[in-house]
């Protein structure tokens, strides 16, 4: 499986990673000096990407070959890590002095780097680029002082799936979708009393997410304090608390494995399913009886602009040698074509706002895949989209689910979990910046 075919949610194996790169030092203090990036395009660069090979070989030698034959005297030396190693080579690498000219990069590994000024600043070494780009997707590099880390390159953002024949079973069928977690919440309550089936599984990778959706911003400004004790958080875990009791969400969500939500869903034993729409190949994998009822609508952020989304970007380390022809390269590769380009061959998303334009993002009628590309496409195009903060990672996110579980449970009162959610992310915070 390539990064390109991993749903969102998977990058939390590369986000726990990053906790390597967030406890290391990375050679010391800041770099927040200015670089020179103007100059001759020429000669070798070293390009870096995560787990896009083999998949997408053809593609990113054809990019490669285009690069050098607009710019004759450049050579581009492309490799590819697996995701699960990318924040330990990238730490050992920074700590060398040995980064590649150009990485690849999902956020949480990159934000070290951008914290500590050791990559180039795109706000302002390619600021003329900014307009083009998803909004969300270009702040979502804003680490530290680096005002961009990386150019934006590609994204992946959900979908709600729902399962037909749950619906009709409880007598919802036709009934508008859920338009965020308020909804989803009271569906679920009606379906476990009226079919016996559960609304959806929470999980621990997702609960950040959820609390995002809903309006709490899980850190502050700084990145140093937590912030989840607030009163949507409160209303939001009071209402699994009262879905557990009743069967609205399932008995082992507690216990159960991330991912176990796509087969839950596949066994037709939950109603909704938030996710990237490259779920559906799975689903219809898993069970062909359960996609053949399912269908796609908007996620639940849609309405409040709150829909999560995960971005990739292409970072030029100061370090490199060659930064004249490494921007250039990045600049490249994220061009509004070329990220078009890979889209139509992939399951994510160009990161450039024309490039959604086209029709390829329009159509959808009829074909559940189309239509969960064209609904994904409408929030990153539209501005529904929202970035978590990098901080609030896999060790953030398990400390979370952690903490909320024993008020799920009914052991205890939700603001009491949420108080001591609060307190001990707030010490995960302080003690990464030290």
């Amino acid at each position: 499986m390539t990064a390109l075919q991993r749903s969102p949610w998977f990058t939390a194996v590369a986000v726990g990673a990053a906790l390597l790169l967030s406890s290391c030092g990375l050679g010391g203090g800041s770099t927040t000096g200015e670089v020179e990036v103007g100059g001759e395009v020429k000669g070798t660069i070293r390009f870096q990407t995560m787990q896009l090979s083999p998949t997408f070989d053809k593609y990113l030698s054809g990019v490669v070959d285009a690069f050098e034959a607009a710019h004759p005297g450049t050579t581009v030396e492309w490799t590819d890590i697996p995701a699960d190693a990318a924040a330990r080579k990238t730490s050992a690498d920074a700590i060398a002095g040995t980064l590649p000219d150009v990485l690849d990069l999902d956020i949480a590994t990159l934000a070290p780097l951008g914290r500590k000024g050791l990559v180039v600043d795109m706000a302002k070494s390619a600021s003329d680029l900014r307009g083009g780009y998803v909004a969300s997707a270009w702040d979502s590099f804003a680490l530290g002082d680096t005002g961009a880390a990386a150019l934006p390159w590609y994204l992946n953002t959900p979908v709600l799936i729902s399962n037909q024949a749950v619906l009709r079973k409880a007598g919802l069928l036709g009934s508008p979708e859920p338009t965020g977690y308020d909804d989803l919440l009271a569906r679920s309550a009606q379906i476990a009393k009226s079919a016996g089936v559960a609304g959806f599984q929470p999980t621990g990778s997702s609960f950040s997410s959820y609390l995002l959706t809903v309006g709490a911003p899980l850190v502050d400004a700084d990145s140093t304090k937590a912030v989840v004790n607030t009163p949507e958080a409160v209303a939001f875990v009071q209402k699994l608390a009262e879905l557990y009791k009743t069967g609205g969400i399932p008995r082992d969500s507690i216990t159960a494995k991330d991912r176990s939500e796509i087969e839950t869903f596949s066994e037709g034993k939950t109603a909704y399913l938030e996710s990237g729409g490259s779920r559906l190949k799975i689903i219809k994998e898993n069970s062909p009886a359960t996609f053949a009822e399912v269908a796609v609508g908007k996620p639940l952020g849609d309405a409040t602009k709150r829909t999560w989304l995960v971005a990739h970007g292409l970072a030029v380390p100061k370090s490199s040698g060659n930064l004249p022809t490494a921007l250039a390269f990045a600049k490249f590769l994220t061009s509004a074509e070329n990220q078009l380009a890979l889209a139509k061959q992939s399951s994510v998303f160009p990161s450039t706002t024309s490039s959604l334009q086209d029709p390829f993002f329009a159509i959808g009628d009829g074909d559940l895949t189309a239509t969960a590309r064209r609904i994904a496409a409408a929030s990153l195009r539209d501005g529904k989209t929202i970035v978590q903060p990098p901080a609030a990672d896999s060790e953030y996110a398990a400390a979370l689910w952690s903490a909320v579980q024993p008020a799920i449970l009914g052991k205890s009162s939700p603001a009491e979990a949420l108080a001591d959610a609060e307190a001990k992310l707030t010490k995960i915070l302080q003690e990464r910046q030290q």
